[in-house]
């Protein structure tokens, strides 16, 4: 709880296979995106975060 006795808002926005540079958000010179340049200049952007797995395939487990 905050102060005023209210819970923050969280949103966690994820995305497959989308490297952070290719946004606006973080600066790229051509890709547009307002929306998301709207949430991060209202609220906190994280610049690292790392995945321990970071494959994005199916897992096939044969015992």
């Amino acid at each position: 709880m905050t102060r005023s006795g209210r819970r923050p808002n969280i949103l966690i926005v994820m995305a497959d296979q989308l490297a952070p540079h290719f946004t606006g958000t973080y600066g790229h010179p051509v890709v547009q995106t307002p929306a998301l340049d709207a949430l991060t200049g209202r609220g906190v952007r994280f610049d690292a975060a790392y995945c321990n797995f970071p494959l994005c395939a199916r897992l096939r487990i044969v015992i």
